[in-house]
């Protein structure tokens, strides 16, 4: 069965419409989805009713952005769309975004770099550095999004203001106590870093329920590591393509996940 569990639409950083995602989806035969755009829920409701309009099976879902050490994205399913402690967490990244975003365009206004606020998108709840490349790239600053990132946008860029993100074990947390599943995103890296396991094995306690183990970087050899330490500690294995529309050469559905039982049941996905 064709499942992408990892999806983006506009209302974050992704180009397509939670519809038109849908749509997209039956067209290549996907048969259970989930929207997770970054610390935004809104596509939910509206991709749910309407993927289930035509068959999919939909899984509320999100990405939280959270860093300790280094950035971990913790992916969150099943989850309760109205919890109150969500709900008021999702609308301070919201905001915390948009003041970000303002004050890059205060650094690169005084660097003679002149980007109009109107100009970015107003239906994005994570509205960031990569809206603000893309305007850049437009209005002929730069030649291209890894440039602006490169000389302005990046860690050590001339307009560069760090972000507040919660951390991984509140990330966990906010997912597990609103009853759902969160879920280690794309950990090629902390596999490589040899640090997979010992950040599972901390945020267990707090609630973490799987990792991700079916990912566009992750060779077969990958993801057999990924599912032993899952095994191993009785995690639920996703997977999807990380899709961005537009944004990232990367198509709908095009990771093959192995669905097993027990993240199906956990999930509630029919096999």
């Amino acid at each position: 069965m064709k499942i992408d569990l990892h999806v983006h639409s506009v209302l974050s950083d992704g180009t397509d419409t939670p519809e038109a995602i849908v749509d997209k989806a039956q067209s290549l035969g996907i048969k259970c989805l989930s929207i997770t755009d970054h610390d935004c829920i809104k596509a939910n409701a509206t991709a749910k009713e309407y993927a289930e309009s035509k068959g999919i099976q939909y899984i509320n879902g999100v990405e939280l952005s959270t860093f300790s050490t280094q950035e971990i994205h913790i992916l969150g399913y099943a989850f309760d769309e109205n919890d109150a402690m969500l709900l008021e967490k999702l609308d301070y990244f919201e905001n915390k975004r948009k003041e970000r975003a303002g004050l890059i365009l205060d650094r690169l206004y005084s660097l003679g770099i002149k980007i109009d606020r109107d100009a970015l998108p107003t239906d994005s709840a994570s509205v960031g550095r990569l809206h603000i490349a893309k305007l850049m790239v437009s209005a002929g600053y730069v030649s291209s999004i890894p440039e602006a990132f490169d000389k302005y946008l990046g860690a050590n860029g001339k307009a560069y203001y760090p972000s507040k993100r919660i951390t991984p074990i509140q990330g966990v947390e906010l997912i597990s106590k609103a009853g759902g599943f969160a879920v280690i995103a794309h950990p090629l890296r902390f596999v490589q870093q040899r640090k997979l396991e010992p950040l599972v094995e901390g945020l267990k306690a707090f609630g973490l329920a799987g990792v991700e183990a079916y990912y566009p970087t992750h060779d077969e050899m990958m993801s057999k590591t990924i599912l032993s330490i899952a095994k191993r500690n009785r995690l639920i294995a996703t997977g999807g393509t990380d899709y961005h529309g537009g944004n990232r050469n990367i198509e709908l559905g095009s990771v093959e996940y192995r669905l097993d039982g027990y993240t199906a049941s956990k999930l509630g996905i029919r096999q």
